[in-house]
């Protein structure tokens, strides 16, 4: 297996509240952070902040101060991604980086996007590379291109050029991770790195119950909640959604003080779907008005396997995991790449074999039926989040990330005010 260095590989020691029990980090980095939007980056900024960095943002429209931008005072205006615009931008970012004297004014180039990762390889001496999305299935997900067209192919081969040459990738999925590899990155030189919490969101962590056995759910009915029912755009559930349903009644076959919470107001045989129609001869469904509120009535969350035709989507960790974790809910998940990429070995979630509707059935009757256990299994899912994307600990592995692009620093960076360099004048005859 590749040598790579998985952010959340394995458990960690337990914390304490908003405290990491661990060192912060050792050397103050001087990080330029060159992106196409602040706000994408402003979550790492305020973690590298808190574990002791020196971050500085630079963007199409400017630079500054990561202070300056976590004050909501530079605000962008999205724009689409265009890849004739994308040779045009590499250009404008040599400038823009060149500006901020990057030799001298900080020790890490942290570039998130292919245009500005591009200009920093082939300019700056230390330079990361952070891979949200490979530009070629980035172009293909937005229409900008055909999968295993020309342009999708040349800006594959460019991207493999910025992997080459960077001196540490960040990715944030094993999957990605792969990806990388398979396009000629290093396999020592990739780091996984998990996303911090969002930011607007994580006072929610602060908020939530400890959830000790004393505040264990007391209603005779257990609420389960699928957030993905009617997740995707058409609005019509996909077929892993639908099994979990059907899951569901097998399972009430067992119980009689379980229900589904679903969201959608009006009279339930308008629904054109035979599952629910099923659960609701038998009462157990419940729909509600809004999404919210079915998170605050769930007791347990089902996750099944992700749906989506993109690339760019099925590479990223699962963010209804995240958020019911997040909201202190107990999980049943399928054992799919991008919930493993939330929590490696389980911590807070119950696996479920994915297209097993009879697993999934059995996990929904233990689940019922064990109260307590639901409540420690949300209490770990609460602590894997804090410990595995709480400031220390990405402060840590960002940390090991720089530490590893220094080492190898390439010589003669291109920088406005780099030294010259002498050389000595061959001898005559």
């Amino acid at each position: 297996m590749p040598n790579y260095h998985p952010g959340a590989a394995g458990p960690r020691a337990a914390l304490s509240e908003g405290t990491s029990g661990r060192e912060p980090a050792k050397k103050a980095w001087r990080v330029i952070h060159a992106c196409e939007y602040a706000r994408d980056v402003l979550p790492v900024i305020e973690t590298q902040i808190i574990a002791g960095m020196r971050p500085f943002i630079v963007t199409p429209q400017g630079a500054g101060s990561a202070e300056l931008y976590l004050k909501g005072d530079q605000q962008e205006s999205p724009r689409q991604l265009s890849l004739l615009r994308e040779w045009q931008d590499v250009r404008n970012w040599r400038k823009s980086i060149l500006d901020c004297n990057p030799e001298f004014a900080a020790d890490v180039l942290h570039a998130h996007s292919f245009a500005a990762g591009m200009a920093a390889v082939r300019n700056c001496s230390c330079v990361v590379y952070d891979v949200q999305a490979f530009i070629e299935e980035l172009a293909i997900a937005t229409g900008q291109c055909d999968a295993g067209s020309w342009m999708g192919r040349s800006f594959r081969v460019a991207e493999q050029f910025i992997l080459a040459r960077a001196g540490a990738i960040v990715v944030h999925s094993a999957r990605t991770a792969e990806a990388a590899r398979e396009r000629g990155a290093p396999a020592d030189s990739i780091f996984v790195i998990p996303d911090p919490l969002p930011l607007p969101q994580e006072s929610i962590l602060a908020s939530l119950p400890s959830m000790s056995p004393r505040l264990v759910h007391t209603e005779t009915a257990t609420t389960f909640f699928v957030p993905s029912l009617y997740a995707s755009a058409d609005r019509k559930p996909g077929e892993e959604s639908l099994a979990a349903l059907k899951a569901f009644m097998g399972a009430a076959e067992y119980l009689s003080s379980c229900n589904v919470a679903l969201v959608g107001a009006g009279d339930v045989q308008e629904t054109e779907i035979g599952e629910i129609q099923e659960l609701a001869r038998t009462g157990q469904v419940r729909f509600v008005d809004s999404v919210e509120h079915a998170w605050e009535l769930a007791d347990v969350v089902i996750v099944p396997p992700a749906r989506s035709a993109s690339l760019v989507d099925l590479r990223r960790p699962n963010a209804i995991c995240v958020e019911a974790m997040m909201r202190g809910k107990a999980v049943i998940a399928a054992d799919t790449p991008e919930n493993r990429d939330v929590t490696p070995y389980g911590r807070g979630c119950l696996w479920y074999a994915a297209g097993n509707t009879g697993d999934l059935a059995a996990r929904i009757v233990f689940m019922a039926e064990n109260p307590g256990f639901r409540s420690a299994l949300a209490q770990s899912g609460l602590a894997h989040l804090r410990e595995s994307r709480g400031p220390a600990e990405l402060g840590r592995l960002y940390e090991e990330a720089y530490r590893h692009a220094a080492s190898r620093r390439r010589p003669g960076g291109q920088g406005i005010n780099a030294a010259p360099q002498f050389l000595p004048i061959p001898q005559a005859g």
